[in-house]
């Protein structure tokens, strides 16, 4: 069964359209990347899995239910930790996360906090990007969602710190839950992601097990992408 389904969802801001008529289903146990040029869409029809963008049109279901205020509580989107204030240690940022979020689970943020090599003590201010991104993913992971909602965690930061947080996904994954991830990094994720949603002018132009296509036609996921965009698919 479906744990997330996406029919006829159109949007757009002002005369300007951003996805239309997309449709798609997802399930549970999968790592789905969803690629696309900057510009597609992916941050859009991540905003819309999440519950945060308004006045769209079609349907969007999660567990069965309307995207809306009853599925945030089971929807982790990739934390921002920018509004903490900056003096702010990691341990403060934590236990916030635990107040807040009834799913948060300590013990599996002690765990990253140690596999992420972060110190609790650190402030915010002085961490460097891919520590940011380290934490911000720790916070998401920690909770028990059944749909992960990934927005570019691998941008603009370095190899190592890209490394962690793509061992962590591969080490942490639930496999009784959905994570969708959005990124250019297309070789790291090769051996992480399960399928793909590649958007081309906010369209789904391909939606494909990944393996099935390694199997069939012999190629990867940067040669998959590459074909699609450039309409070379067949």
């Amino acid at each position: 069964m479906s744990l997330v389904e996406v029919k006829n969802v159109s949007y757009g801001k002002g005369r300007k359209q951003i996805v239309n008529d997309v449709n798609f289903q997802l399930e549970p146990g999968k790592i789905v990347a969803l690629l696309g040029e900057n510009g597609s869409g992916k941050t859009t029809i991540i905003r819309l899995l999440a519950g945060l963008a308004l006045r769209w049109q079609g349907t969007i279901t999660i567990a069965q239910e309307k995207v809306g205020t009853k599925t945030k509580a089971f929807v982790a989107l990739l934390a921002d930790i920018n509004d903490f204030p900056s003096d702010f240690s990691i341990e403060q940022v934590v236990a916030f996360y635990e107040t807040m979020y009834a799913d948060f689970d300590l013990g599996k943020a002690r765990q990253l906090l140690t596999f992420m090599e972060l110190g609790e003590e650190e402030q915010l201010k002085n961490l460097s990007r891919g520590n940011r991104e380290k934490l911000a993913l720790l916070l998401t992971l920690s909770r028990k969602a059944q749909v992960y909602l990934l927005d570019e965690p691998l941008s603009g930061i370095d190899l190592l710190s890209r490394e962690k947080i793509i061992q962590s996904l591969v080490r942490w994954f639930d496999e009784e839950s959905l994570l969708v991830i959005t990124t250019h990094q297309l070789s790291e994720i090769e051996n992480l992601v399960d399928q793909v949603l590649i958007l081309k002018e906010g369209t789904i132009a391909l939606h494909a097990d990944l393996e099935s296509v390694r199997e069939e036609e012999g190629i990867g996921l940067e040669e998959l992408y590459r074909q699609t965009m450039l309409g070379e698919r067949r």
